[in-house]
């Protein structure tokens, strides 16, 4: 069994957030959940270490700009999932955003 779970934001996410734990307690499968996001500041060597860590990456997009829509495929599937030689793929979960505009 799983210890924990590690969910990292990508895409078009708002200001950089910090770390959310959702206690095991709360969780259907009693399991800590961590919610990270990665923000521009951060250094392509800071991004692949949390790529690294992850279990599942969660991409978000705004569905009002083509061209955040297109980076999902250009961009952030390569750089998450790129590499085969990093073994099984990591699970991606693609997020629209601003649906309501």
């Amino acid at each position: 069994m799983r210890r924990d779970v590690r969910i990292l934001l990508l895409g078009e996410v708002p200001a950089r957030a910090e770390e959310i734990t959702i206690p095991a307690a709360v969780t259907p499968e009693r399991v800590p959940t961590h919610i990270v996001d990665f923000s521009a500041e951060q250094t392509d060597e800071e991004l692949q270490e949390e790529i690294r860590k992850a279990n599942v990456v969660c991409v978000v997009y705004d569905v009002s700009n083509e061209t955040t829509i297109e980076k999902i495929r250009t961009k952030w599937i390569p750089l998450v999932n790129g590499r085969t030689e990093r073994g099984p793929r990591l699970p991606i979960i693609l997020v629209g955003n601003k649906v309501d505009l």
